[in-house]
């Protein structure tokens, strides 16, 4: 009998704003990262409902990569995407996740092992972290 693996996760975004922590619950330790990502973003969704307006605010911020972020700095002003009142939709979110992990946006680490590909199959055993960064480029480089 399998027990039920629960994951702790944790974002930051930019600006230092502390996203809520959630609890993700999966089936088994053995997953992929496509399946994780789901799962967390799922759940970050449905923590946030009673907030829709910080909800989205958050989840926009959390996926703008750099480049866009270059992009339209050199325009003259960085404007997030213009859906403030918009509720948030779960599959939608989980699209927009895996787009961002696949362009870089974030990275996942198991144990201290960076995840490469949605696909990727990871294990998750009790006590080692996961971890989940926003990635942001250094100034000057």
């Amino acid at each position: 009998m399998e027990a039920t693996m629960r994951v702790e996760v944790r974002s930051r975004v930019p600006g230092g704003q502390r996203l809520p922590d959630v609890l993700v619950e999966l089936a088994q330790e053995r997953t992929t990262v496509r399946a994780l990502i789901r799962a967390a973003v799922a759940e970050q969704v449905r923590s946030w409902q009673g907030d829709q307006v910080r909800c989205r605010a958050m989840l926009d911020r959390q996926y703008l990569t750099d480049a866009e972020v270059r992009a339209q700095a050199a325009t003259g002003v960085v404007r997030l995407p213009g859906r403030a009142d918009a509720e948030p939709d779960v599959e939608a979110e989980v699209a927009r996740a895996w787009r961002a992990f696949e362009r870089g946006a974030f990275a996942l680490f198991v144990n201290g092992v960076q995840a490469d590909t949605l696909d990727e199959e990871i294990v998750l055993r009790l006590g080692e972290p996961v971890v989940f960064v926003r990635l942001t480029a250094l100034a000057g480089g």
